[in-house]
């Protein structure tokens, strides 16, 4: 698996959990902790955990005991589906498809954020002609940010034509509300809840989000997550707002909400606001009745299996770096002859026996006794030293490989024995050995080596 599409599996192994757990975190889970639970899921996506896999493996097999498949069976590694062959004539891929996904996904996200980012300052150089500073609710914004610690110093305009209020702008907010007549109460909810947009950078998660679904466009699971996250940002600053009101003020809130809800601005660009869909409005209802009736308190025990479901989440996410597996790149310097779908080399026939039978053949020498597995370059070398543990597999090298065969003696314990012979590389500074495919086996009855 490729380092982006193991990203991929990695983000959508904690979507799952979430999923999975959001009936009963909904009502026993603070909107807190969904909110930082859907952030460090977005990040997930974009962290390269999988680059880390020789430690995380060593990890795993000094503290869980975790042996990989091929350490329990004594089992050969097909690596070949993880290289590209370079000959003097072209390249060759074995696994082109995959590759044609990853250069799709890199160009639609490096293409589609392009144009993302161009129709935000498109919008955002439009909305602000036609804008005019609001002086009354800067003063209510200095109010409302009085008593806080680190508090922010938004812009407030006023906008003709605007019908819904938002918030604008990547790293200093700017909150443009429609030009009427505001009530101050009013106006204090609506600030208060644009603010919540400001101080959690909710416009810059919806950037990063944004780089997460064109580069997994194909994953439907990021768009589940694009949709609970948008979610989960309006019932965070909807919490912001009735923290303190009581039934009948939430409910004069919840009815300014339905005032606004046919309305729909900014879309998915990086504007954040009291826009929302017909079911997004009845979730947050349903969000603020219930905060008002049962209070906005959790107990130790939720909150002790809400840090369970996200130590579980992210380790189950963690496991995903095991199916990642570096890509190798062999250069040949001989025209290469496709045999079937996976082996490729110079073969040539006289007198009913081929080079590759010669080669082979000779091999056989090197054999001294009993099981014996030993490396044999193209230049003639033999090493006896092979590896197949994780411990040297794996260990920190940046590895130069030579190209060779692997030989398989085995011994069948009745007097014959089985040659196995395999493609395969080697590294010269760190003796990482792997294999690629079977390319002979010879059987015989009684043991000659």
């Amino acid at each position: 698996m490729t380092l982006l599409h193991t990203m991929s599996l990695t983000g959508s192994a904690a979507t799952v959990v979430y999923l999975l757990s959001c009936f009963w975190t909904k009502r026993h889970m603070s909107v807190l902790w969904h909110k930082v639970y859907l952030i460090i899921n977005i990040l997930l996506f974009l962290v390269p955990l999988a680059r880390f896999k020789s430690e995380y493996i060593e990890v795993l097999n000094k503290y869980f005991c975790h042996e990989a498949w091929f350490q329990k069976n004594d089992a050969i590694q097909n690596m070949l589906h993880y290289t590209v062959f370079v000959y003097p004539s072209g390249v060759y891929v074995s696994n082109a498809p995959t590759y044609l996904l990853i250069f799709v996904s890199i160009l639609l996200g490096t293409g589609g954020l392009v144009i993302f980012m161009r129709r935000y300052f498109i919008v955002y150089g439009q909305m602000m002609k036609g804008v005019e500073w609001y002086k009354q609710g800067e003063t209510v914004v200095k109010q409302l940010e009085k008593e806080r610690k680190r508090s922010v110093n938004a812009k407030v305009y006023l906008c003709a034509g605007l019908k819904s209020s938002i918030t604008i702008g990547l790293l200093h907010g700017s909150i443009i509300l429609p030009k009427s007549v505001w009530k101050q109460n009013r106006l204090e909810d609506v600030l208060r809840h644009e603010l919540g947009h400001i101080r959690a950078k909710d416009n810059i998660m919806k950037v990063i989000l944004a780089v997460v679904v064109l580069l997994n466009f194909y994953n439907l699971l990021v768009y589940y997550l694009l949709y609970r996250w948008n979610m989960t940002a309006e019932l965070y600053c909807d919490n912001q707002v009735i923290a303190d009101k009581s039934i009948e003020e939430t409910g004069e809130y919840i009815l300014f909400l339905i005032h606004t809800a046919e309305i729909q601005e900014g879309g998915k660009i990086p504007i954040t606001g009291l826009n929302m869909s017909r079911k997004q409005l009845k979730e947050r209802i349903a969000y603020m009745k219930r905060m008002k009736k049962t209070g906005n308190k959790y107990g130790i025990m939720s909150k002790a299996m809400g840090m369970l479901i996200l130590a579980a989440a992210v380790f189950a996410s963690s496991l995903t770096v095991c199916a990642y597996e570096e890509r190798h790149i062999w250069y040949l310097d001989r025209p290469y002859e496709k045999v079937d779908a996976s082996i490729w080399y110079d073969n040539w026939e006289q007198d009913g026996r081929t080079e590759l039978d010669v080669k082979y053949d000779a091999y056989e020498d090197y054999v001294n006794a009993g099981d014996v597995i030993f490396f044999v370059s193209d230049e003639g070398e033999v090493y006896y030293d092979v590896h197949t543990d994780a411990d040297q597999m794996y260990r920190s090298c940046s590895h130069t490989y030579v190209s060779g065969t692997v030989v398989n003696h085995e011994k069948d314990g009745k007097g014959g024995c089985k040659m196995d012979y395999y493609a395969g590389q080697r590294c010269t500074r760190c003796g990482h050995e792997f294999y690629g495919d079977l390319v002979r086996t010879v059987s015989y009855t009684v043991c000659p080596h």
